[in-house]
């Protein structure tokens, strides 16, 4: 198990590389497990379901997230689905402002200040995260059935 933890001075966040995979501190992360399953569709839905909420793929820091918002009222929204072949990950974050259009920093989805916006944000990733789920519940019930049409008949 590859472990470390990573201080960027000039991003001012402090990372976790597990495995070649980056987790950002300051954000919330969830990982999914992903096992015999399309990940274009996956990936195609979700992208439809972001979309329709409308949140736009751009370049953050050389990532691709969805974004929601420009910061003249509320903070803006991001979401980070990375797709790897055995999983999923799920990152959530907001950037907090000194004065408009003045960005300091990344805020994750939980704790009091900036409720509001962090609560616009929570509703959408646990609609992404229950699709997930219910795709993963999907897998492992096919998964299920297969392997009980495949088991000779007990006499």
């Amino acid at each position: 198990m590859i472990f470390a933890l990573v201080y960027d001075k000039m991003k001012r966040s402090t990372t976790i590389i597990y495995e070649e995979r980056v987790i950002h501190m300051a954000r919330y992360g969830k990982r999914f497990p992903m096992n015999n399953v399309d990940m274009n569709y996956v990936a195609s839905a979700v992208g439809e379901y972001m979309t329709n909420e409308g949140f736009k793929l751009v370049d953050y820091r050389g990532q691709q997230v969805w974004k929601k918002g420009v910061g003249l009222l509320t903070a803006p929204q991001y979401l980070v689905i990375s797709f790897f072949q055995d999983e999923v990950i799920v990152e959530a974050f907001l950037r907090f402002a000194l004065f408009p259009g003045v960005y300091v920093g990344e805020m994750g989805i939980d704790g009091f200040f900036g409720a509001v916006p962090k609560s616009l944000l929570k509703t959408r990733v646990q609609a992404v995260e229950a699709y997930l789920v219910s795709i993963i519940q999907y897998q492992q019930n096919a998964y299920a059935a297969a392997a009980q049409q495949q088991s000779p008949p007990v006499q």
